[in-house]
C-alpha cells in the first residue's frame, strides 16, 4: 500500500498543481495581485505572485491523498505535522503582508525565529551533526538554537535564489527529488510523501513559471517552500551506518545554501547589511555576462543536479563518487568565480 501511497501522492500533486496554477494566474490578473515593478529581475510585465498557494495547496492535496490511502505512514508524527503546519502558516501569514506591504527585514527575521522555535518545541529539530568520516556530535543543549538557525537560514536561502523566473522553483524540484528518493530508500515514508508531493508540486508549476513567467511563487511560496524543506529534511535524520546527519539535506539544498553563504559573505566584506537587497547575486551576474534567463536556469539546474549527486553518494556511503562529484562543484565553482570576477573587472573599467 505504501508504494501506491507515493504514486498517488505524486500523481495529485502535479495535477492539481496544473490545475491550480492557471486559476491563480486569471485571480492574480483580474484582482491585480501581481509582481510590483520592483521585485521584476527580468524583462517582462507583472504576472500574478499567487503561485505560491496553488504550489501549497497541491503539496497539501498530494499529502492528503497518501494519508486516505496509507495511514500508518503518518502514526506517530501528529506533533511533528502540528508543528510544520503552524510554522508553514505562519509564513504564508507573513509572505501575503510583506507581498503587500514589504515587511522590514528585521521583522521577517523574528517572525521566522519564532516559528522555527514553534516548530522545534512540537520536535522537529536536529540532535547530532556528523560527516563522512564517522564522527558524530551530539549538540544536547544546542539542538534548538542549531535547528532554529538551519530553519531559518534555508528559508531565506530560497527565498533569495527566487529572483528570476524558474529558478527557485525547478531547485525546489531537484530537491524535492532528492530527498524523496534518498528517504524512499531508507523506509521514511512520512517525509518521503513530503518530498514526494512538493516535486509534484514544483515540477507542475515550473510549466507556468519558466521563463518567460506566467506566475511567481511570491514570498508566499517562496518562504514557505523554502519552510517546508528546511524542517521536513531535519524530522528524521538519515539513518546511514556512518550517520552522515545533516551533510545529505546541505547538499540536496546545495545550491540555494552556496547562494546565502556567497550573499552574506559578499555584504560583509562591502560592509553592508545582510539583510539589504541588491542586484549581485549570482544570478543577476550570469545575467550581466549575457546568458538567457533560460539559460541561466538550466546552468544553475545542472549545479543542483551536481549537488544532489553528492547527496545521494553520501547517503548511499560510496565515498569515492561523493569525492569525485565534490571535486566537479569545486570546479565549476572556481570557474564561475573567475568568470565573474573578469566581468565584473571589465565592467568597472569600462
Amino acid at each position: 500500500m505504501i508504494v501506491y501511497s507515493y504514486i498517488a501522492t505524486l500523481i495529485v500533486a502535479l495535477a492539481m498543481s496544473l490545475i491550480l496554477s492557471p486559476i491563480a494566474i486569471k485571480i492574480g490578473q483580474c484582482c491585480g495581485i501581481v509582481s510590483k515593478s520592483k521585485d521584476i529581475e527580468i524583462d517582462r510585465p507583472p504576472v500574478s505572485n499567487l503561485g505560491g498557494f496553488a504550489v501549497l495547496l497541491s503539496i497539501a492535496a498530494g499529502i492528503l491523498a497518501a494519508y486516505l490511502i496509507y495511514r500508518p505512514a503518518f502514526s506517530g508524527y501528529g506533533r511533528i505535522s502540528l508543528g510544520i503546519g503552524i510554522g508553514t502558516a505562519i509564513m504564508v501569514v507573513m509572505g501575503y503582508i510583506d507581498d503587500r506591504r514589504d515587511l522590514r527585514a528585521g521583522t521577517k527575521f523574528i517572525i521566522q525565529i519564532v516559528a522555527a522555535l514553534i516548530t522545534a518545541i512540537l520536535g522537529v529539530r536536529i540532535a547530532t551533526i556528523s560527516n563522512p568520516f564517522d564522527s558524530v556530535f551530539d549538540l544536547g543543549a544546542l539542538s534548538i538554537p542549531a535547528t532554529v538557525l538551519w530553519i531559518v537560514g534555508v528559508t531565506n536561502a530560497v527565498n533569495m535564489v527566487d529572483g528570476m523566473d524558474g529558478l527557485a522553483t525547478g531547485v525546489l524540484s531537484i530537491a524535492g527529488l532528492t530527498l524523496s528518493a534518498i528517504c524512499i530508500s531508507l523506509g521514511l515514508p512520512f517525509v518521503s510523501i513530503i518530498f514526494l508531493a512538493l516535486f509534484g508540486a514544483t515540477i507542475g508549476f515550473l510549466h507556468f513559471n519558466y521563463p518567460p513567467a506566467r506566475i511567481i511563487l511570491g514570498n508566499v511560496g517562496a518562504y514557505s517552500l523554502g519552510y517546508i524543506i528546511a524542517t521536513a529534511s531535519i524530522v528524521q535524520p538519515v539513518k546511514v551506518p556512518t550517520a552522515v546527519v545533516m551533510f545529505v539535506p546541505m547538499f540536496a539544498l546545495g545550491l540555494p545554501i552556496l547562494e546565502m553563504v556567497i550573499t552574506v559573505s559578499r555584504r560583509i566584506l562591502k560592509r553592508k547589511k545582510i539583510y539589504q537587497g541588491d542586484t549581485e547575486h549570482l544570478h543577476h551576474l550570469l545575467l550581466a555576462l549575457g546568458f538567457s534567463p533560460s539559460v541561466a536556469d538550466w546552468i544553475f539546474y545542472c549545479v543542483s543536479f551536481l549537488f544532489a549527486t553528492v547527496a545521494v553518494a553520501l547517503a548511499v556511503e560510496n565515498r569515492k563518487l561523493t569525492i569525485v562529484f565534490l571535486a566537479c562543484l569545486l570546479l565549476i565553482f572556481s570557474i564561475l568565480t573567475v568568470k565573474l570576477a573578469l566581468s565584473q573587472r571589465r565592467k568597472e573599467g569600462s
